[in-house]
């Protein structure tokens, strides 16, 4: 895209996966799914010519640098490190720390009890897309926001789209060029390997769940190469046509999708947790991070339009996969 279509004043909004098998150095061939590929590649592109000052990025952690022995619903960075886990890349990332210590007091004074974070540790929820749109974890100012979608109980979506409304307003007050960024599957299972505390198959991975490898026989190394063991057998099954992944549930994602791309987020107010596990898994649960990035860009440009790129529910990545972008007045074109 042309950069002289784009008018660099205002925002720029996805929605992405972060689902593991993504990256493709380690798992699967770009061929393996390559339209959707091409679909992500048309918004990195229109990302890095709209050449953000701020990207705004709603992520969640697996069960590796936040546990359960403290699990905020939301959490703001003030500063963060990308892990080495499966299907991420480590890294610092540059978190503007005036930025999110003003966000912070921000909604706190809007009656958000947010957590808040010094020493953030990311897992692919964040560094997945991060490399894909920035390359260098590094290149540009980044505030992580985390969103609960792991663990029992999770946030409302309601919650969701009015945290992200209030991030979208205090962004806009900013004078700067911001991107939003919605990470995650549409619907999937993930309970195989992030176990809620009470489904546990063992106390050894119910302590790793409470402390992360801090206390208990499992350390933090151990666990994260069982999950690359895990993903790797599932990757070479899904690429073989030896599996296929029954978890995907392509009439919720469709109406998910719908309802996203119509702007009428209030929508989801009524979707409960439990009609969410259902229909779509555990994973499903991530859907929260679609919901507070695209109420964040409409509260950026109320006239912010949102449309799906791209779905798939017969990929080799085993999950629901969207790509979803918005026409915020940053990015408009003539054509």
């Amino acid at each position: 895209m042309s950069s002289s279509l784009i008018n660099r004043s205002s925002g720029y909004f996805a929605c992405v996966p972060h689902v593991p098998l993504t990256k493709i150095q380690e798992r699967q061939d770009i061929a393996a799914n390559s339209e959707f590929w091409l679909a992500y590649q048309k918004r990195v592109d229109e990302f890095r010519e709209f050449d953000p000052e701020l990207l705004v990025i709603f992520g969640g952690n697996h069960l590796d640098g936040i546990h359960l022995k403290l699990m905020p619903q939301f959490a703001i960075a003030h500063a963060a490190e990308a892990l080495a886990d499966c299907g991420g890349w480590p890294g610092r990332l540059d978190v503007p720390m005036d930025t999110a210590v003003a966000l912070t007091n921000y909604l706190v004074e809007r009656d958000f009890d947010i957590a808040s974070s010094y020493a953030m540790e990311v897992d692919h929820g964040f560094s997945n897309p991060l490399h894909y749109f920035l390359g260098d974890l590094g290149a540009t100012q980044v505030l992580p926001i985390h969103v609960n979608t792991i663990s029992d109980p999770r946030p409302t979506l309601r919650r969701c789209r009015q945290i992200g409304e209030e991030i979208g307003r205090f962004a806009r007050t900013l004078n700067k060029r911001v991107a939003f960024l919605g990470t995650g599957g549409l619907s999937h299972q993930t309970s195989f390997v992030f176990p809620q505390y009470d489904t546990a198959p063992s106390e050894a991975v119910q302590d790793y769940l409470v402390y992360g490898g801090e206390k208990g026989t499992i350390s933090r190394e151990q666990w994260r190469q069982d999950i690359v063991e895990s993903m790797d057998q599932l990757s070479g099954k899904l690429v073989r046509g030896e599996f296929v992944a029954p978890w995907i549930n392509k009439e919720w994602d469709q109406k998910f999708l719908n309802v996203l791309a119509s702007g009428e987020l209030e929508e989801f107010d009524s979707w409960t947790d439990d009609e969410v596990l259902g229909a779509a898994g555990y994973g499903g649960s991530e859907v929260r991070l679609w919901i507070a990035a695209a109420a964040a860009a409409q509260a950026y440009d109320q006239h912010a339009e949102f449309t799906v790129d791209y779905y798939s529910g017969d990929t080799t990545l085993a999950v629901g996969v969207g790509v979803v972008h918005g026409r915020l007045a940053s990015n408009r074109t003539n054509g």
